[in-house]
């Protein structure tokens, strides 16, 4: 299974971070194309960065191409006036403002923390904070854009080869480098070749040839959009080692089940190779092929327009930000035990309302404070309908319900969890009243529960921990004693509570009845 493969790579590079030569771990750019103190942090060795058109995904990219002094580059390859500059012609009062601009870099080394910036005022200069005999890191820097060969002039210059009087240069591709593509491609070459001008020409033009097993031969001319990226890409960046590699919109022209499988053989690149890999993209396959740390997710916030970086999204959130819309009633709650609370009480209603689990997705592992900022992206996005906000009973009249309206408008649905406290109270409450019928379902007697959980309150009575962490330790001990998972028991308790009109849990189990209902209409 190509998840299994991923999980385990994401272990091994991870531990591989640490030893990365001159990592780039933070970018903070302020004044330039709108962005205001943008703060991007790079803690995995391949990182994806997310986000709506507009949001300045590829100018973080180009700046993290200043971050290094590139070996054998020209003096201005690399260079912030380069890569992010200005039209200010002569003449003509059509220009771009003039802004004060600073972009700070900071890199982990085997000798420490070591931070630079490039700062623009009339002139772009250097700066090391103060430190003396400091340069700027070295590194082998490739910054490509994944383009179809569509380009008039580029097409242009390409067939100005074939009218060359001499022959052209051949560069034939390793085995490694037509390995690389062939994991992603559903046929095999028999020789991969780069054709380039004489030697005596200042040009850098180049052709990529194919011949494929069974004798098809073609140049990139005749190539479809995604064998073309690949075999450019395969060609460029194989070899490096130590490097940093910039890949701008990464999925483009590739099947999604060729997305997944180049983002499983560029991380295996960057553990081999020691690369730090930084790539933007829309596509959701990619961003699933890297671990949540690894995604970031520039949006602009409302009103103020400013560039931000959300938090990792979970579950529905990313789902709906990311293309991956759909039909399914959306639930977002804040951990797992409010997640198996939820799932007791869909447990009750969906066999008696006839939808099966399919139509319900549950997302977790988000907190009360960030739902508002969730909210809001949905609705910019045109996700919001169709989806439920789930608060711990300890929201119950603070002002998260009125941020989430007025972020999502008031045809939102925000509901909560019974209790005033952690979810993990609720439980322990339920589980003291239990009788032996409940008790069954947990493996125990009703007696026998009752003498656990006084064993376990005697243990706690003089913890000094907030009332909330005890009650999490008290239901974890208590689930350790009856050989049970506390998700399991959560959602156990759920289902029962679920089939008691008695309930304090039935204005939540009303309250999502209706709303299944009126989301099946």
């Amino acid at each position: 299974m190509i998840e299994k493969r991923l999980r385990n790579l994401w272990d091994q590079l991870q531990g591989k971070k640490p030893h990365l030569q001159q990592f780039l771990s933070e970018i903070h750019l302020d004044g330039i194309r709108g962005f205001d103190s943008l703060r991007v942090m790079f803690d995995y060795p391949v990182s994806v960065i997310a986000g709506g058109n507009a949001t300045g995904k590829s100018t973080v990219l180009f700046a993290a191409a200043c971050a290094y002094k590139v070996p054998e580059a020209g003096a201005r390859d690399f260079f912030p006036s380069t890569l992010l500059p200005d039209y200010r012609p002569k003449l003509g009062e059509h220009q771009d403002a003039r802004r004060k601009i600073t972009m700070q870099f900071h890199y982990l080394t085997p000798d420490g923390r070591l931070s630079m910036q490039w700062q623009r005022s009339k002139g772009w200069g250097r700066s090391f904070f103060g430190r003396k005999n400091v340069s700027q890191p070295e590194r082998q820097v490739y910054l490509r854009t994944l383009s179809n060969l569509s380009n008039p002039s580029e097409v242009r210059s390409v067939l100005r080869m074939s009218r060359l009087k001499s022959e052209p240069r051949i560069r034939r591709f390793t085995a490694s480098q037509i390995e690389f593509v062939h994991h992603m491609l559903p046929f095999r070459y028999s020789e991969v070749v780069n054709l380039s001008e004489d030697s005596r020409t200042k040009s850098n033009k180049t052709l990529l040839f194919a011949a494929r097993e069974g004798g098809a031969a073609y140049s990139e001319l005749h190539m479809a959009a995604g064998e073309r990226a690949l075999l450019r890409l395969s060609g460029e960046i194989t070899q490096l080692d130590s490097a940093l590699v910039l890949i701008d919109e990464v999925e483009a022209g590739l099947h999604p089940w060729v997305q997944q499988l180049l983002m499983l053989h560029l991380q295996q690149l960057a553990l081999r190779n020691n690369l730090q890999i930084i790539v933007t993209s829309h596509s959701p396959v990619v961003l699933d092929a890297v671990p949540p740390h690894a995604r970031i997710f520039l949006d602009r916030d409302e009103p103020s327009g400013k560039v931000v970086v959300r938090p990792p999204y979970r579950d529905v959130v990313q789902n709906a930000l990311y293309g991956r819309a759909t039909e399914a009633l959306k639930v977002l709650c804040e951990d797992e035990s409010a997640e198996c609370i939820l799932k007791g009480v869909f447990d009750f209603l969906l066999p008696r309302e006839g939808i099966n689990w399919e139509s319900v997705h549950i997302g977790r592992d988000t907190g009360a404070s960030e739902f508002p900022s969730h909210a809001q992206a949905l609705r910019k996005f045109g996700q919001i309908q169709n989806t439920v906000f789930v608060l711990d009973g300890d929201q119950r009249g603070s002002p998260i319900e009125s941020r989430i309206h007025r972020s999502a408008g008031d045809a939102v649905f925000v509901l909560f969890l019974p209790g005033d406290g952690a979810p993990e109270t609720w439980v322990w409450e339920k589980l003291r009243d239990s009788s032996d019928v409940d008790s069954v379902h947990l493996g125990t007697t009703q007696v026998n529960l009752s003498s656990l959980m006084n064993q376990v309150d005697a243990v706690y009575d003089t913890a000094s921990d907030s009332p909330q962490e005890i009650a999490k330790s008290k239901f974890s001990s208590l689930c350790e004693h009856l050989n049970r998972e506390a998700p399991e028991v959560c959602r156990v308790v759920a289902r029962l509570e679920a089939e008691r009109k008695e309930s304090d849990i039935q204005p939540l189990v009303e309250s999502l009845q209706d709303i299944l209902l009126a989301w099946r209409k």
